[in-house]
Formats: structure tokens, C-alpha cells, sequence
């Protein structure tokens, strides 16, 4: 310290330089403990803060996938459930197609806009029925589709997804799906194709929106580009295989659903992909890094500018203390190690008036900054929390609905559990759905949630009609209404009289729209007024697409289900009439044969040549029409299920040999060379002998009735468990489009080549049914000008008819 004279206090000297040691030593001790403690809190609170950051950026792109994946998936079911419907049994007559059938596909292509053309396809691999959009509409019969995988996929009741193809004829990216045509339960006829144009997948990835400059895509399997929000992309047909995050999905190792990875534009993005399993897509979400974690790197520059703050603070805090007495030091580093310990709330209490008290407010400030810190991190931490169970507790919504109508053809209850979920997602107290009923032109009430009894019965009371209400104008306007406040309405109707006794203030009506007709509609109901937030009104109409498939599938199921009904109706009907007809015909044709046949045995005198002649002819053509007779009884009784085999040890060389001696005169009135190959070591087999032998009896008779000239020739062998027979001639064969046709009843071939053969086509329809009764199968391999060769083959051993228990 200097005295008066300017010079130097001999005295103060030691004091000045231990008080100089003291100041470095306080300043080291300060700036170490309340330095390093609060850069390494705030540097630990920065990773945790990072960390969860990141967590919940990758929670939300991978929920954002599994979003999209799941409107594609349900896109691309929707399309295949339309497929399925029209390769129903309602235009199938004799296990076949008809004409009729391509007005189903007519309208499956009117509804599914994706479908581009659709074929029926015969167990041939022939095509049957082609219908396109813009292409012709003439089957191929040439084409033979049986190489192909989605024919033999669908072949065995599959449902059949293809790659994804880009045709020469166009740059849009295709696939084909494939399902089973089967008019009979578990009968497979045909094969229904459809081709699909999965350029109407873009409109699913261009509506996600991931911040400002994120988006979504889908790749095949390969790695060839699906669906891109730049539709120029797709057209190129661009492949993506090279890219980390689409070869990472080949890699079984790769179980990260979220990763970081460069783009097409060398820019590094968050990453995150969900598989479509059906059609072994892959949807990714993508993200800009630099967007990503724009939010948290500005938090940590403003953390990092604070702790920079705080550091100069505490550096000019431990010079002053150094200067000062201890003990407002050692208060300041109770006060940091309270900070230190977590304990926001801590406050120094100094009143030196000097810098030490300033030191003391600047820190009480720091804390107070430090804990509204916390706190708004806290609150962000909850919002975001809250958004996220949000979200979370939509997409279970979503699909517990989606399970509900996969699952059920109940339309009360997939209804009831729309509309409640209805009410759940969009927090309000009440909802209901309507069904609009085109015969009335009115809206019927057909689900609630939370509604009164006296309400519902209010709604009974007052018919709503198209244009009526709100409801009914959200039908005719096609799309959303709501009422923000119904106390508010100038003039209530009586049914918003009744809303508002509930306890209703504000509703939201969402129309179900089919593709060219009104549905119903979808209300929710709330007693708090005002306006409902877009997202609501976006998720309900989600809901209400939901609705619409559950209405139309339950109304389809029903009407399916009615003429099921009919025709099964129908068929007994006819069964009975001809069992009974076929019997009041046999019985006095027996006794006009009887007759007829003792008098040709001169039972009642002596039968002159002119007579006998004309009762010969009597007696042949009543043969005949006994032959008939006994085919429809047969028919009858095969329909009604009433036809038993009667199992027995036979031999199948017995029973040729019975069949040739029996049709030999036949084949030697024409000039025919009848032949016989049938092994001598054929194995004894069970069945119906007389059956078989009628079967038989049957094709040689159909051999050496339709040819004219050349030979008939029986084969007969055993090979793997299995009689083999098969009865060739040489007769006009028949076409391909026949073959099919022939087996099945009252079916002939070309009428004019066998109106003078005779016949009533019921002969080969009862051969098929019973060599399937033995568990068998019958075919012809014939094509015209080269002749026909009947085939069929029996289990050697039959213990028990086929579909019996």
C-alpha cells in the first residue's frame, strides 16, 4: 500500500504479496470447482438431450413408414380384395366361365382404376376371358400362361403378388396379381389375373410430408424404384440398389430399422424403413440431417453461449473473491455445490453491497435461468410425449378397425367399433353412424357410442333426408360439415333440440362415399363449442373410408349369401322333379317293354311278319328311352348325394373283357377293327365293378358311335396304386373349347354332327362323377381331324367313397 508520499508502506509488503498468493490460489480453486462442475452438467445435460432428441426423431420417421406402409398395404389389399370378389362363383355354370362372367370383370375394372387388364385363364393355361382398359379385349387362346409363376401360385388357392415390371408399352411400373377361380368349395377352375398399374401408389407417398424437405419412397425387392414423390424419377425407372439404405435391406444382419445414410444427392439423411411383406416392397422415410437436428443444434449454441456466459462470470467472480474475505467465497461455493448436487433452487444470500452481493445476484440469476430451462425442456419433453401417444394410439385405432372389417362380415359390429373408435381419437363424448338407404332416399341410424336411449328414439322419429340436416348435407355436398355451436343455429330443428338436451354442443358430420353413390355418414358429437382441428377432420375421414368397406363388403356377403340360397333352391328342385318323373316314366315303360316282348314271344298266338317288325322298333327305341330314363335317375341321385357304391373285389380284366364282348357286334356292323390291350398280371382291385363297367360300357359305346371309319381300341394298365383305362378311336375329334364342356351335364359337342348320333349329354357327366366317387379323375385328349382319346384312372383299392366322413 502507498503512504501519503507516493511511497511504499514497509509494513503492507508481506501482507500484499500473501494476499497476492491467496488471489491465485482462490481463483484457481474457484475456477476449477465452479468451472468444471457447471461445464460438466451442462455438457452432460447436452448428450442426454442429444440422445433423446435422436430417440424421438427416429421413433417418429420409423412410425411415419409404418404409416405409409400400411395406406399402401391396405391400397394394394383393396385392389387384390376386388380381385378376389369377381373371381367369385356368380357366373360359373358346369365348373367354367361363361360369356357373362367379363361383365364381373367389366365392372372390377370400372371400380379398381389401377387395373389395367384382367384375364381368366382355364387349368389349361389357356385364356379364356380378356378384358383391358385400353388395350383389345380377345383372349389369346394361343398364349399358354400354365409356365407362368402367378399361374401355378393361384393354381393351388394362393393369392399371387408379382414384381414389379416396367412394360415396353409404357414407363409406369406394374404387377400382377393372381387368385383362384373356385365356384366349388375348394375346386379350383381357372385362374383370374389382373394387372395392376402401382403408379397410383405416388398419390400415397407424395401426401407424406417429414418437416420442410423430408419425404418417402418405396423400392421392390430388387432395389428398382416403386413410387417417388418425383413421379419424373419413376418414370426413368431408376435403380436404387446402390444406394446404403436400399442395399443395407438385402443385409440379414441390417436389423435397424433407422439409420444414417447418403442420398441420390450425396446429402446425409435419417433413414428409416417398414416392409410391405405381400409384395415385398419397402417404404423409406427420409430426412436432411442438417433439418433433423436444426431444433437441437440451436439449442445447444444457445446451452453453449450460456455456458460461455457463465464462465467469464465465474472467472471475474473468483478474481473479486480472491480480493475479498473467505467467507463470502466459501458461501458462493456452497451455492455452486448445491448447483452442482442438481438442486436448482439454490439461492445466495449476501448483502456486502459491494461486488460480492452483485457475484451473489448474478448466480441466483444463472440458477433461475437454469431452471426455466429445465422446465420448458420438461414441458417440451411432455408435449412431445403427448404427440406421440397420440399418434401411436391412431394407428392402433386404425388398425383394430382394419382388423375388425378383415375379420368379420357383422356389419353391427365392425360399425360399432368404428364409431367408437371414432369418439376415442377424436375426444369427444358421443357418435353415431348412419347408413343411407337408396329405396327411401333417407338416412337410417345403424351404430352409436354413448348415446341415450331417448336420443336414439328421437332420430327414429325425424327421417333425414338427402340435403337435410347436417348429415344429410354432408351426403350431398360430399364432404365434411360440422356445426360449432347447435345453441348458435338461427332456427334448431327438432333433432338439434334433442342433441342439445343430451348435452351436445358442437358436432362433425363426415359423409362415406362410394365410388358413385353416398353410403352414410359418420358423426361425433361434443360438449364443448367450437371448431374442430383439421387433423380430426382428416382422421375421421380415414374412418370413414373404413366404414364405407365394412357396409359394402357386409351388403355384398348378404346378397352372396341370398342367392346362395336360391340356387341351392333351385337345384333341389330340380333333383326331386327329375328323380320323380324319371320314375313315373320307368314304370310304365317297363310293363309297354314286357308286353311288347311277349308278344314277340308269341305268348298270345301267333305275331304276323308285318306286326313284328313294327313292334321290334317299339321295343328298341323303348330300350332306349329306358337307357335315358335310367341316366336322369342316375344324375338325380349323384345331385342329391344319394348314389352309394358298393365296394367289392372285382377284377378290372374281367370287366373289359365284359364290356368288349358286349359292344363287339356294334363295332362289327360298322367295319370297325375293334383291339383289346389289357396286361394278364393286372391286379385284383375294389370297387363298384358295375360302376366301372357302366363308365366304360359308356366311352366304347361314344368310340364306335361317332366313327365312321379306321379302329376302337381299349388299353388298360396298373402303375403306382393306380387302374389306368383309356379308349381311343379314330373318329372327328373334338376342339379344344369343347373339351371341357362335354363332362358336364345335358353338353354335347356341335349339335349338328350329333343330332343323328343320338344321345341326351348326360352319359359322360355321370362317367366323371363316378370315377370321382372312387377318387379318380376322367380327361379327353383329342383335336379335330386326329380323334379322341378318353382317359381315366382309379385308385386300385377303394375303401371308402369319396366325400364320405
Amino acid at each position: 500500500m502507498a503512504d501519503a508520499q507516493g511511497g511504499v508502506n514497509p509494513a503492507a509488503t508481506p501482507n500484499a504479496a500473501k494476499r497476492g498468493r491467496i488471489v491465485r490460489r482462490y481463483f484457481l480453486i474457484f475456477a476449477t470447482l465452479v468451472g468444471g462442475s457447471l461445464l460438466t452438467s451442462i455438457l452432460v445435460e447436452m448428450g442426454f438431450r442429444f440422445r433423446e432428441t435422436r430417440q424421438n426423431l427416429e421413433l417418429t420417421h420409423h412410425q411415419m413408414a409404418e404409416l405409409a406402409a400400411l395406406q399402401i398395404r391396405n391400397y394394394i389389399e383393396g385392389v387384390a380384395q376386388g380381385v378376389r370378389f369377381a373371381a367369385g362363383p356368380r357366373r360359373v355354370v358346369g365348373g367354367r366361365v361363361t360369356e357373362e362372367y367379363g361383365s364381373d370383370l367389366r365392372d372390377l375394372l370400372k371400380n379398381v382404376p389401377a387395373i389395367r387388364d384382367v384375364i381368366a385363364v382355364g387349368l389349361d393355361g389357356r385364356e379364356q376371358i380378356r378384358v383391358s382398359r385400353i388395350g383389345s379385349s380377345v383372349p389369346n387362346t394361343a398364349l399358354d400362361h400354365a409356365s407362368d409363376p402367378y399361374f401355378a401360385a393361384a393354381r393351388t388357392g394362393h393369392t399371387y403378388f408379382g414384381p414389379v415390371v416396367f412394360p415396353t408399352d409404357s414407363f409406369e411400373p406394374r404387377i400382377v396379381i393372381a387368385v383362384p377361380i373356385e365356384p366349388y368349395r375348394g375346386e379350383v377352375i381357372g385362374v383370374l389375373a389382373a394387372e395392376v398399374n402401382v403408379r397410383y401408389v405416388w398419390d400415397v407417398v407424395q401426401e407424406i410430408r417429414v418437416g420442410n424437405s423430408g419425404y418417402a419412397y418405396v423400392v421392390s425387392q430388387t432395389g428398382a424404384l416403386v413410387a417417388h414423390p418425383d413421379l419424373f424419377m419413376v418414370l426413368q425407372r431408376r435403380d436404387l440398389s446402390g444406394l446404403p439404405q436400399v442395399a443395407a435391406l438385402r443385409d440379414p444382419k441390417n436389423a435397424e430399422p433407422v439409420g444414417v445414410y447418403k442420398n441420390l444427392n450425396d446429402q446425409w439423411v435419417l433413414a428409416a424403413h417398414v416392409g410391405i411383406p405381400s409384395v415385398g416392397w419397402t417404404v423409406l422415410v427420409e430426412r436432411p440431417l442438417t433439418e433433423a437436428y436444426a431444433p437441437l443444434l440451436t439449442s445447444l449454441a444457445r446451452t453453449g453461449g450460456l455456458l460461455l456466459i457463465i464462465c467469464v462470470m465465474a472467472v471475474g467472480a473468483a478474481v473479486l473473491l480472491g480480493m475479498r474475505v473467505v467467507r463470502p467465497i466459501e458461501v458462493l461455493r456452497r451455492g455452486a455445490a448445491r448447483l452442482e448436487a442438481g438442486d436448482l433452487d439454490a439461492r445466495l444470500e449476501l448483502k456486502t453491497g459491494d461486488e460480492f452481493e452483485e457475484l451473489a445476484e448474478d448466480f441466483n440469476r444463472m440458477a433461475v435461468r437454469l431452471r426455466e430451462s429445465h422446465d420448458d425442456l420438461e414441458k417440451k419433453v411432455e408435449i412431445r410425449t403427448r404427440e406421440l401417444a397420440q399418434s401411436v394410439e391412431e394407428l392402433q385405432a386404425l388398425g383394430e378397425i382394419s382388423q375388425a372389417v378383415n375379420s368379420t362380415l357383422d356389419l353391427e359390429t365392425v360399425l360399432s367399433t368404428i364409431v367408437a373408435k371414432a369418439v376415442q381419437i377424436s375426444d369427444t363424448e358421443a357418435g353415431s353412424i348412419y347408413v343411407f338407404e337408396e329405396p327411401e332416399q333417407e338416412f337410417k341410424l345403424r351404430a352409436s357410442h354413448r348415446m341415450s336411449a331417448e336420443l336414439i328414439a328421437a332420430i327414429g322419429k325425424f327421417p333425414i333426408r338427402s340435403g337435410e340436416n347436417a348429415v344429410g348435407r354432408a351426403g350431398a355436398q360430399r364432404q365434411s360439415v360440422q356445426i360449432p355451436d347447435l345453441a348458435e343455429e338461427p332456427a334448431p330443428s327438432p333433432l338439434q333440440q334433442a342433441i342439445l338436451r343430451e348435452g351436445s354442443r358442437a358436432l362433425l358430420v363426415t359423409p362415406l362415399l362410394g365410388p358413385d353413390r353416398i353410403v352414410g355418414a359418420l358423426v361425433v358429437r361434443r360438449a364443448q363449442p367450437g371448431v374442430f382441428p383439421q387433423p380430426t377432420v382428416d382422421l375421421l375421414r380415414t374412418f370413414a373410408a373404413q366404414s364405407v368397406i365394412a357396409i359394402q363388403n357386409a351388403r355384398l356377403f348378404h346378397e352372396l349369401e341370398e342367392k346362395s340360397r336360391q340356387l341351392e333352391l333351385e337345384s333341389k328342385h330340380k333333383s326331386q322333379f327329375l328323380a320323380n318323373m324319371s320314375h313315373e316314366l320307368r314304370t310304365p315303360l317297363n310293363a309297354i317293354l314286357g308286353y311288347t316282348e311277349l308278344i314277340l314271344d308269341d305268348i298270345y298266338g301267333k305275331t304276323p311278319d308285318k306286326m313284328r317288325s313294327v313292334l321290334d322298333r317299339v321295343q328298341i327305341n323303348g330300350r332306349h328311352l329306358l337307357g335315358l330314363i335310367n341316366d336322369v335317375l342316375d344324375l338325380s341321385k349323384i345331385e342329391a348325394g344319394q348314389l352309394a357304391l358298393s365296394l367289392a373285389d372285382y377284377s378290372l380284366r374281367e370287366v373289359v373283357h365284359s364290356v368288349f364282348t358286349g359292344v363287339e357286334t356294334l363295332a362289327a356292323e360298322k367295319g370297325l377293327a375293334f383291339k383289346l390291350e389289357v396286361p394278364p398280371d393286372l391286379p385284383r382291385g375294389r370297387g363298384d365293378e358295375r360302376r366301372i363297367a357302366q363308365v366304360l360300357l359308356n366311352l366304347t359305346g361314344n368310340a364306335i358311335k361317332f366313327t365312321d371309319t379306321g379302329e376302337v381300341t381299349i388299353k388298360a394298365s396298373a402303375h403306382n396304386g393306380s387302374f389306368m383305362v383309356a379308349v381311343h378311336d379314330t373318329g372327328p375329334g373334338i376342339n379344344v373349347a369343347d373339351q371341357a364342356r362335354i363332362f358336364g351335364e345335358f353338353q354335347q359337342v356341335d349339335a349338328s354332327s350329333t343330332r343323328a348320333k343320338g344321345g341326351s349329354g348326360l352319359g359322360l357327366s355321370i362317367a366323371r362323377r363316378i370315377v370321382e366317387l372312387h377318387g379318380g379323375k376322367i380327361w379327353v385328349a383329342s383335336s379335330p381331324g386326329a380323334g379322341s382319346t378318353f382317359s381315366f384312372t382309379l385308385p386300385i383299392a377303394v375303401e371308402q367313397q369319396a366325400g364320405q366322413a
